[in-house]
């Protein structure tokens, strides 16, 4: 099977048979048999069979994944080649050219050409030595989760640069890279993103309890930045939501 899949801001985990990446548009990031590897535009990766592995996309994203039969992977040897590509592991993925990215492309609405792309790809990792490519930081995807857990708590960059063993330059490089935001932008985004859910979910909730639950100083802090993302204050909003 061969389609064009986007991935959730959320970590997922799966196990399937052998399978190929390549991104098109955006990113997601993996963790396949415990080594990290960053699926961006123009990167093929390989998620071996029967392999454990956990992913997250921090954006929009747009990858082509081909899930492919056991007799293509024995007839092209792909197995041995990506298992004996430790570089391109390290490193992790393969950059493909453009010109076999632009054949890619067309792979989902013509599968009948996937063979010979797959040779075409298979000889040129033959032939080439991959560009290196930075690693992904998979201990910023095990902080996300944390961070949505608990919005109410005070984090600092500092304590989040700690738990990712970086240091708070490294941290927050990493962090806009990954996320596309500063990590105070990114908290203050998720902090309101529940604050609304809990607006939602329970209409008796006084506001100051939500705000302090979220994370925000008080419930004046808490409208001032509500009112810069939505244009309203939060009971304006909440009142907006019952009549609709």
């Amino acid at each position: 099977m061969i389609e064009v899949r986007d991935y959730p801001d959320r970590p997922l985990s799966d196990r399937h048979s052998f399978q190929l990446l390549l991104g098109q548009v955006g990113m997601v990031e993996l963790e396949v048999g415990g080594r990290p590897v960053r699926v961006s535009e123009g990167i093929v990766a390989p998620v071996a069979s029967g392999s454990w592995h956990h992913y997250l996309a921090p954006a929009d994203n747009r990858i082509l994944v081909l899930d492919l039969p056991v007799d293509w992977c024995e007839a092209l040897d792909l197995a041995a080649l990506f298992d004996t590509s430790c570089d391109a592991s390290r490193s992790g993925g393969w950059q493909l050219p453009e010109v076999l990215c632009r054949q890619a492309s067309k792979l989902h609405q013509h599968p009948n050409i996937a063979v010979d792309w797959l040779e075409q790809v298979t000889r040129y990792l033959g032939e080439h030595s991959a560009a290196r490519l930075s690693r992904p930081r998979l201990s910023l995807l095990r902080l996300l989760p944390s961070l949505r857990r608990e919005p109410g708590r005070r984090w600092q960059v500092a304590e989040m640069a700690g738990l990712c063993h970086l240091s708070e330059a490294a941290f927050a490089r990493q962090f806009r890279a990954l996320t596309g935001l500063s990590p105070h932008q990114w908290l203050k985004r998720e902090r309101l993103s529940e604050a609304r859910r809990l607006m939602l979910e329970s209409s008796s909730a006084a506001l100051t309890e939500i705000a302090l639950h979220c994370g925000f100083h008080d419930a004046a802090h808490f409208s001032r930045a509500f009112r810069q993302e939505q244009g309203c204050s939060p009971r304006e909003w909440r009142r907006q939501q019952v009549r609709n």
